[in-house]
């Protein structure tokens, strides 16, 4: 599909490929950000989720929860998908906000030094279909 419209946003198809679909999200015909699902693997139904919001203006106003959204569905009922799986920093707390909130889990945690004492914890998340449909979100379409 390329083009995906929702209440306050649409996602426009900018580079469909095999292995990776990268979405712009528009808001009022202005791009605000970038969603893409990579890394896609079809014959284990998985992907891995990126999205950018480009200005911090645009951040914590729904934008990103609903662009997954639209996105999730896209996935798991027109592209068949059984998995969709992420990583976000644990000091993004909008991300991991918008996240859990479409029902993203984490299933992993990642550590690495980032140089003498710091730290940096990347989290893994996922969330399956079945999960996604057990959550209320998505309806069942046929593909």
């Amino acid at each position: 599909m390329s083009q995906i419209a929702e209440e306050n946003i649409t996602l426009k198809l900018v580079k469909p490929e095999r292995c990776r679909v990268l979405y712009q999200i528009i808001k009022r015909g202005t791009p605000i950000g970038e969603l893409a699902l990579d890394q896609i693997a079809w014959r284990s139904g998985e992907a891995e989720l990126k999205i950018t919001i480009y200005e911090e203006r645009h951040h914590s106003q729904g934008y990103g929860t609903t662009a997954i959204l639209a996105l999730l569905e896209e996935a798991f009922f027109r592209m068949n998908l059984r998995r969709i799986y992420l990583r976000v920093h644990a000091s993004n707390t909008i991300a991991m906000r918008c996240y859990k909130k479409v029902g993203f889990k984490k299933e992993g945690r990642l550590e690495r030094r980032t140089g003498g004492d710091t730290r940096e914890i990347i989290y893994l998340m996922g969330l399956s279909k079945q999960e996604f449909l057990a959550n209320g979100e998505g309806e069942p379409q046929a593909v």
